[in-house]
């Protein structure tokens, strides 16, 4: 990281395994490409575990969507009277995507992931790093991973070593913000 008076930054560099999960990362490049990531924060951060960011709508962890129609809504592809969900009959506060978690690749150091709730098909905007002082197996095949780092780890893992707010026990005290993200 580097020092520059008021604040530090740092560059992170991410490979995206399209193959493995082709729409996972279709959504990243997608809302990177638009710009939904600029300036967000790292809402929640966990020490020796993640550091997870990308709502761009509430900045809490709450929000945040699919860049595009994946085919799921909510989690779910039919309303509760079993017609089909389409783009026009969900909200796109609500568009999220299928799971692609069984791929084969794990939550390794270094591991860019899909954040979703405990339901399947849950993952819209949101996304954690795995810093390198964690393995957190237990979310392989639940979480899709689609990237890894391969420059920078050590600032994601300083990242995830932050103040921590005590209240919540999950946010910093002071704002680590995602400047920008661009796609090569």
């Amino acid at each position: 990281m580097r020092d520059e008076g008021d604040r530090t930054t740092a560059l992170i560099t991410i490979e995206l395994f399209e193959e493995k999960a082709p729409d996972h990362v279709d959504n990243f490049i997608r809302l990177s490409d638009s710009g939904a990531y600029d300036h967000t924060i790292f809402h929640r951060i966990i020490n020796a575990f993640m550091i997870q960011g990308g709502d761009f709508t509430n900045s809490d962890g709450s929000g945040g969507h699919a860049a595009q129609w994946y085919g799921y809504c909510n989690g779910e592809t039919t309303n509760s009277q079993g017609e089909p969900y389409t783009s026009e009959t969900c909200r796109m506060e609500d568009w999220t995507l299928g799971d692609e978690a069984t791929n084969g690749l794990k939550h390794t150091p270094g591991a860019l992931a899909m954040a979703k709730t405990n339901a399947a098909n849950t993952g819209g905007s949101q996304f954690y790093i795995v810093p390198s002082d964690s393995t957190p197996s237990h979310l392989d095949d639940i979480h899709t991973v689609f990237g890894m780092v391969i420059a920078g780890l050590d600032d994601v893992t300083a990242i995830s070593d932050v103040s921590i707010d005590d209240e919540s026990g999950e946010s910093p005290v002071h704002e680590v913000r995602l400047v920008s993200i661009d796609i090569n």
